[in-house]
């Protein structure tokens, strides 16, 4: 049987410091990112009643005054027209 320790020495050890948090790899780090920020934008929503998501969404494009596509051959009047479109849905 091992000896007893006497109180008065378990009282003068310190505990080990606690473990470091685990390091995450960037991967992880933006999915942590993306649900934080998905996490804020709920609760965003949930704080705003009235209109559905979808009446929002389509009200907050047409403020932006997206153009008509003049449906022309020339591929960089139209891939720059897309690129309008992207950018404006990026903003709503």
């Amino acid at each position: 049987m091992p000896p007893r320790c006497d109180r008065n020495q378990q009282d003068d050890v310190t505990p080990p410091p606690p473990p470091p948090p685990p390091q995450l790899t960037p991967y992880e780090r933006s999915s942590v990112d993306m649900l934080a920020g998905i996490t804020r934008l709920l609760e965003r929503q949930s704080e705003r009643p009235g209109k559905s998501h979808e009446e929002d969404v389509a009200e907050r494009f047409h403020k932006q005054g997206p153009k008509e596509f003049a449906g022309t051959i020339d591929p960089l009047v139209a891939e720059e027209w897309i690129r309008s479109m992207e950018t404006m849905t990026t903003w709503v």
